[in-house]
């Protein structure tokens, strides 16, 4: 058993080493888009600054959204991909005579990711640069991820150019580096679950007909770009979806993502306004998928770990099976949830009824539980938690006791929340079981007009975050 579990240990150290050779840092995983630019504190400030000076520019940066949420003829939809370099302006060869949309991947030095005003010189002439593409540009959606080398800075700019038309389309872009680090980038699991998490935005809002898929995808070897484009095409096979032939960044030792669009024939659930006493909030599947795959890679670090595990009766080889388990869960697309988000949408012509529609929907990712805490604002309602079921809640715990992750409620391309009036909730439960997916009713909305959430004291065994736990009422 000592000689496995040395073993284990050195495939772990050998493929952590690996991985930031590729410029992936890979104990960052935890914080569930491992390597986002700080939103807060960096890209939202930075957007506040720039916005109005493009604006007067015809570029108009979307406020904070998860999707970019149009009106088009989806079968007019074509996307011309653009890849500049940031901190100087460039001219792009690229006119379009009428207005178009963007969806933007930055990937920016960390030593520039630090500062909004470091990040708005790196970005401001690439925007600039876009501001000649055509008369009108709509920046939709941007997803900022960090570099720990200088030279692979870039921004991709996908334009979106489309005929008006009644169908709603939705259009997003997640990229990131890796998500198994203990597992190869040529791992299926690899693409399917880093494209899947991009798509889950655009199944939360019940978008799932007509997709398209724009990978983002890179290597340190052309064998290595061949074999995550081939994932690429079996996913998009298996999930329906066109693979877009595109250009790619050729840029940073490892990316993997992609910008997707879909459509649909729904009202996207955004009737915040609807919500009212007695309202259900159903978690469509238990949280905190990515709490084994940390604590799996904190044992290369700290074996120490490991006799603390076995304290506890798991021990490195049960660890890893469950972490395994968790990789295949964040791996596998969420298609069938959009499906049954979209069962209890409005038709465009039709108003909201709280006898067949549910309220909102979110994804549940980077912010776990706290997604609760962002819907009761967006419905200014008074929410009660009265569970938050977890997927491995002994490991969840140990994750937190340990110091390994400030919230082991996160997870990367999870489940969703949705907020379902009392006249409808059983039935939402019964298709979600239908499809496979095992949903809880987690609490209720107790009052309007007060944007409070209250939840049960043992949430603390799960997330360290002070900042996080200030949020809810402990009861």
């Amino acid at each position: 058993m000592k000689e496995k579990k040395v073993e284990l240990l050195n495939n772990i150290r050998q493929r952590l080493s690996y991985y930031r050779n590729l410029g992936a840092d890979p104990l960052s995983l935890a914080t569930g888009c491992a390597v986002k630019v700080d939103l807060l504190r960096i890209v939202y400030p930075a957007m506040e600054k720039i916005r109005p000076y493009l604006q007067s520019k015809n570029l108009r940066i979307a406020e904070r959204e998860d999707a970019d949420i149009f009106y088009a003829d989806s079968d007019s939809i074509e996307i011309n991909r653009k890849i500049l370099p940031l901190g100087e302006k460039v001219n792009l060869n690229y006119k379009n005579e009428s207005e178009i949309r963007a969806i933007i991947l930055v990937q920016v030095y960390q030593l520039a990711a630090n500062e909004a005003d470091k990040f708005v010189k790196k970005v401001m002439p690439a925007y600039e640069s876009l501001c000649e593409c055509a008369p009108v540009i709509n920046v939709g959606k941007g997803h900022s991820i960090v570099t720990p080398f200088r030279e692979d800075e870039f921004m991709l700019a996908d334009l979106i150019s489309y005929n008006k038309g009644e169908e709603l389309i939705a259009a997003n872009n997640d990229t990131m580096h890796i998500i198994d680090p203990t597992s190869l980038p040529s791992d299926y699991r690899q693409v399917s679950g880093s494209i899947s998490n991009s798509l889950n935005d655009l199944f939360v809002v019940g978008a799932y007909k007509d997709l398209k898929i724009a990978p983002v995808l890179n290597g340190p070897t052309e064998e290595l770009r061949e074999e995550l484009y081939k994932n690429s095409k079996r996913f998009a096979n298996e999930i329906g979806a066109k693979l877009l032939d595109i250009e790619q960044p050729k840029k940073g030792r490892l990316l993997l993502g992609a910008t997707v669009i879909a459509s649909s024939d729904k009202k996207p659930p955004m009737f915040h306004d609807k919500a009212d006493n007695g309202m259900k909030i159903i978690t469509t599947r238990p949280l905190g998928e990515l709490s084994p795959i940390t604590t799996y890679l904190s044992t290369a670090i700290d074996e120490s770990i490991i006799d603390e595990l076995e304290k506890k009766g798991i021990d490195l080889d049960t660890l890893e099976k469950i972490k395994e388990k968790a990789v295949n869960i964040i791996s596998s697309p969420n298609k069938a949830m959009g499906e049954v988000i979209a069962k209890y949408l409005p038709d465009l012509n039709e108003d909201f009824s709280k006898e067949k529609h549910i309220v909102s929907a979110t994804d549940v990712t980077g912010p776990g539980i706290l997604v609760v805490w962002e819907q009761a604002n967006l419905t200014n309602t008074h929410i009660k938690l009265y569970d938050f079921p977890l997927l491995f809640p002994e490991i969840s715990e140990f994750a937190t006791e340990n110091f390994l992750m400030p919230n082991a409620t996160a997870g990367t391309n999870g489940g969703f929340i949705i907020i379902s009036p009392e006249e409808i909730y059983e039935d939402v439960i019964k298709d979600l079981k239908y499809k496979g997916y095992d949903p809880y009713v987690i609490g209720e909305i107790v009052e309007k007009g007060k944007k409070e959430v209250d939840a049960p004291k043992n949430i603390t065994k799960y997330i360290l975050d002070q900042e996080v736990l200030s949020k809810f009422n402990l009861y």
